[in-house]
């Protein structure tokens, strides 16, 4: 059974580990010369100072004892690291373990997210993916998400990505 728990500070390296198997696991479509990127202890601290901040909300989903993956909010992403417009909070990060692809766990991740941002008073939610990410492309659109026609052609992480948006409404 999958529960989800708030992330803390001292969960830098679990998120990083998810990142990084998540990474890992793009060499099935990216482009053979592409490399996963590498994370750093630096880059796990800056994750858990980011874990720290009020302006970042973060789940993680676990099965037992075992993080199986995990959802953020931020108002700064490293795709877009300027503020968003008004009313406009980031889906900073959505990664599942590749193992648990198809099981829901992203869906419960992904509204778990858009509660939390109609909670703080959003009213949009946006997100960058991997233009090759196809499965999770079709994942969003499923859940409502559109393509806004914004795009990266050399993202920090050395793939193309596609800028998504889902606006977040009352529940009915």
């Amino acid at each position: 059974m999958v529960v989800m728990r708030p992330a803390k500070p001292a969960d830098g390296t679990t998120v990083a580990t998810t990142l990084s198997s998540a990474f890992e696991s793009y060499r099935a479509w990216a482009p053979r010369e592409w490399s996963p990127p590498v994370l750093s202890a630096a880059d796990i601290a800056r994750l858990s100072e980011a874990l720290a901040r009020p302006d970042v909300w973060c789940v993680l989903a676990l099965d037992a004892d075992e993080v199986i993956g995990h959802v953020a909010l931020s108002l700064f992403s490293i795709e877009d690291p300027e503020p968003p417009p008004a009313g406009t909070i980031n889906l900073w990060q959505l990664f599942v373990k590749p193992a648990r692809h198809g099981q829901g766990v992203a869906t419960l991740l992904i509204d778990a997210a858009v509660a939390e941002a109609r909670r703080r008073g959003f009213t949009r939610t946006r997100l960058w993916t991997p233009h090759g990410a196809g499965r999770a492309r079709r994942f969003y659109e499923r859940e409502g998400w559109r393509p806004t026609g914004n795009a990266h052609e050399d993202s920090p992480f050395g793939l193309p990505t596609v800028e998504y948006a889902r606006r977040v409404v009352a529940p009915s």
